[in-house]
């Protein structure tokens, strides 16, 4: 048996029912994808109820299991987990290996409480006798005090099979779904702060995400692009791979700009930008576009302006943000690690012709007036034709 175990908990998954499998498989499936390059510690084993086991079948770097438990930590679908220590069933083992384990933990408490559960019936000691024996053993050998109510340090052992379970520490995973259980999307992604929310909070409900950022270089500094493309490796933390398309706009901006109402320039471009994705959801078979649209957050994003936006498309567009205020987007930003990069100095492109006075209140009769002015379909063809197309990995991290 080895010496260390992952177990990791999926509290959303464990509600599936019959489907409940469907959704592990794929669990495991990003699991493995992720973790590839340790496969030579690892032992992927099977599902306990609400939990999967992965066994640490050698002795592992403490620098090797840290990146680990990093890449658990953000896989979608995960509750929690823990890296437990395991021994037999012989209460001597037990003591032992338990001492170790809180030997580990000495200078950060003073105070601490043991939790024991016999699963294994036949073991020729209680539950209780667990607490008891190991509770004395820590006492006795660290000077460490008992505390049932608000200990420092909680030691749970759990007697199994063949083998029992001794951990501390439980570390929070992100919850949701596992990337590809809801199916494909194509998330339109800025540099800004809102987007790469909008693409994880995506993610985290089981989509697999293709990102498209929209650029106007040379008008805008290439460093726009480089930017987005740091925001999309953060982003693999949570799916592993994303494809990236960098399509350039300018000539769409410059059309809009002699063609078409000012006040409309921003609702027309993002128009466009939603046609444009709905070509390349279909070539990625994509069932739906992820916006950062957040409700009254700017001119944009009234509710009479995204109703006319979203009737360029026949496609489902989702809005994850669309009732979220700035700070808990900016919360949310700062746990996944995007909003030190969003916050870096960048050019925009929906920013470059923005109009001094735009619409708040499109009516969608008059936007297609405004429509039927721009040759949209050749523009739209021609920025595809020009695409840069990426695939960006977690490997690069």
């Amino acid at each position: 048996m080895t010496s260390k175990i992952l177990i990791i908990n999926f509290e959303e998954i464990y509600l599936k029912g019959k489907n409940q499998r469907i959704f592990i498989k794929q669990l495991v499936r990003n699991l493995k994808r992720k973790l590839n390059g340790y496969q030579s510690y690892l032992d992927f084993s099977k599902s306990h109820g609400g939990s999967y086991f992965i066994e640490i079948v050698k002795d592992i770097p403490e620098k090797l299991l840290n990146e680990i438990i990093s890449k658990v930590k953000n896989t979608p679908g995960i509750t929690g987990f823990y890296v437990a220590d395991t021994t037999g069933i012989d209460m001597n083992d037990i003591i032992a290996k338990s001492l170790e384990h809180a030997e580990r933990y000495k200078d950060q408490f003073e105070t601490f409480a043991v939790t024991g559960k016999r699963i294994n019936k036949s073991v020729p000691f209680s539950s209780m006798d667990i607490g008891v024996k190991v509770g004395s053993a820590i006492v006795e050998k660290l000077g460490k005090k008992v505390d049932l109510t608000r200990p420092d340090f909680t030691l749970h052992i759990k007697v199994r099979g063949k083998y029992t379970i001794i951990y501390s520490e439980i570390i929070q995973g992100i919850g949701g779904l596992p990337v590809g259980t809801s199916g494909k999307a194509v998330s339109m992604l800025s540099g800004g702060i809102d987007s790469p929310v909008a693409t994880f909070m995506a993610m985290n409900r089981g989509l697999h995400i293709t990102a498209a950022h929209f650029h106007s270089v040379p008008k805008t500094s290439p460093q726009s692009i480089e930017k987005v493309k740091i925001l999309t490796r953060k982003l693999t933390d949570f799916q592993g791979q994303i494809k990236l398309y960098l399509i350039p706009v300018l000539a769409i901006q410059e059309a809009i700009a002699q063609n078409a109402d000012s006040r409309l320039r921003l609702i027309l471009l993002r128009r466009i930008m939603l046609k444009i994705g709905e070509k390349i959801a279909a070539k990625e078979k994509a069932k739906a576009l992820i916006t950062g649209d957040s409700l009254g957050q700017v001119a944009s994003q009234t509710l009479e302006n995204m109703k006319v936006t979203e009737a360029a498309t026949d496609m489902l567009v989702l809005r994850p943000l669309v009732a979220l205020d700035k700070k808990h987007i900016i919360e949310t930003a700062r746990q996944i690690g995007t909003f030190d990069i969003s916050i870096l100095p960048h050019d925009d492109a929906c920013g470059l012709f923005t109009p001094k006075s735009p619409e708040t209140k499109a009516q969608l009769k008059y936007v297609l007036e405004q429509c039927a002015k721009l040759p949209i379909e050749t523009l739209i063809d021609e920025a595809l034709q020009q695409a840069e197309i990426l695939i960006v990995s977690d490997v690069d991290n």
